[in-house]
């Protein structure tokens, strides 16, 4: 029995060297990338091209360029724990991802090989290997790429696609999706380990999150210093994959800026959502120009915390919690399942320093609100309306007549993304005020 214990032991050990030792540092290059190689030297030209071929620890180094996904779908899924880096000089001398070196995320509309998912979808819901870190940083993901819209002025997305012209729909899965589920198999291993930050996230059409993080039991989570605006849905998806009581996923908010977050008739516009089951502390943000709530917690998570941000300009209100609205002077005092040190929050005139071309278009919009919209429409008479009456359930009306809007998510260009991203609001909120590490 020893000399078996001794030799599964050695065996485990060889197995855990073997794994560490396939951990390596790949290189691509829009510019001269070719092969699959991903070295330094002869980097690879697009991530989606090696994706399958990376293993659990890697480290992908991304230089300045636009990318289009494998045949240019846009879209790229990666099922090991690996770390996606970008904002490099085409040498990787250099590094500045929202200046000179720009890492931008595209794709195509229409496009042969089309998928709805995010434009980078690290989904680790079946991974059972070793526990490494996950990180993503220094990426701008413009979904304004890969979306349908009216005109050349990109003034009105469209959901839908076009048959007739072959463009294909605008994708609604969300932008940059992080999800992870037990470590190692019956979920023996360290916990998860994820940062997400130094990224710029514009253009989505999605029912969840632009930019969603879904852990699992004692993960620990950080989201900095990311811009997500003009979106749909959640800008922040605080999201869970544990549905335990104890060792709740830890996530540390800090230094983001959310803005611009649409409703679209169907998915509700927060600038952050928070799912059950999740803990987090939230500091320094700036969620600015919800079209419904800036916080929502419709949930009821206990385990949230809200301490110096800057929350302005939601039309329906700051936070809400289930069924109550709380303006943000008020959090302290009435808000009741947030964390008893939330506390500084804020509201305040703000100016984002977006182009006049963007701003007119902008500012023509016309906000839509489905709820008005119901109120006069009575519920169809079926057997299935009798049902949901007899058990106390809402009657479903008929359907709702949608007003004829020509500006809807026009699209926000990179250069005004960055420009909101860099400059700090009040001298201490959003992702200007904090650091690219």
């Amino acid at each position: 029995m020893y000399k078996l214990a001794c030799l599964l032991a050695g065996l485990l050990l060889t197995s855990a060297v073997a794994t560490e030792a396939y951990a390596r540092d790949w290189y691509v290059s829009a510019a001269r990338g070719k092969g699959k190689k991903g070295t330094q030297k002869k980097p690879a030209k697009d991530l989606g091209n090696i994706a399958k071929r990376l293993e659990p620890g890697d480290v992908v180094h991304i230089a300045e360029g636009v990318y289009f996904g494998r045949g240019k779908r846009g879209s790229t899924t990666i099922k090991v724990p690996v770390s996606i880096i970008g904002g490099y000089s085409d040498d990787f001398s250099k590094r500045d991802p929202w200046g000179a070196h720009r890492t931008v995320f595209g794709g195509a509309n229409p496009s042969r090989n089309y998928t709805a998912e995010p434009s980078l979808f690290i989904d680790l819901m079946k991974y059972s290997g070793p526990n490494h870190p996950v990180v993503v940083d220094g990426l701008i993901i413009d979904m304004g790429y890969r979306n349908r819209y009216k005109t050349a002025e990109q003034a009105k997305l469209l959901p839908k696609a076009n048959p007739k012209t072959g463009e294909n729909p605008s994708p609604s899965m969300g932008a940059l999706v992080v999800r992870v589920s037990k470590s190692e198999k019956f979920d023996r291993g360290p916990r998860w380990n994820i940062a997400v930050k130094n990224n710029i996230v514009i253009n989505t059409y999605t029912n969840t999150g632009a930019l969603s993080v879904s852990a699992y039991k004692g993960s620990k989570v950080t989201i900095h210093n990311n811009l997500v605006a003009q979106h749909s849905g959640h800008g922040i998806f605080v999201g869970s994959k544990y549905a335990g009581a104890d060792a709740l996923p830890e996530f540390d908010i800090a230094h983001n800026t959310v803005v611009f977050s649409w409703n679209s008739g169907f998915s509700q516009g927060f600038n952050i959502g928070f799912d059950r089951a999740t803990t987090a502390k939230v500091r320094n943000n700036l969620f600015a120009f919800s079209d419904i709530y800036a916080v929502w917690n419709g949930y009821k998570s206990k385990g949230i915390t809200l301490v110096d941000n800057l929350i302005t300009a939601g039309r329906k209100g700051d936070l809400l919690e289930f069924d109550t609205v709380i303006a943000v002077d008020e959090i302290e005092d009435e808000a009741e399942y947030l964390g008893d040190d939330t506390e500084g929050n804020v509201s305040a005139k703000i100016k984002l320093p977006v182009s006049k071309a963007f701003a007119t278009v902008y500012g023509s919009r016309v906000v839509v609100d489905r709820e008005k919209l119901e109120a006069d429409i009575k519920a169809t008479n079926s057997d299935a309306n009798a049902l949901r009456s007899m058990l106390g359930l809402p009657v479903r009306a008929g359907s709702v007549k949608w007003p004829k809007i020509e500006v809807f998510l026009n699209r926000l260009s990179i250069d005004d993304a960055v420009a909101i991203a860099a400059q700090p609001y009040d001298g201490q909120y959003g992702c200007g005020a904090g650091r690219i590490q």
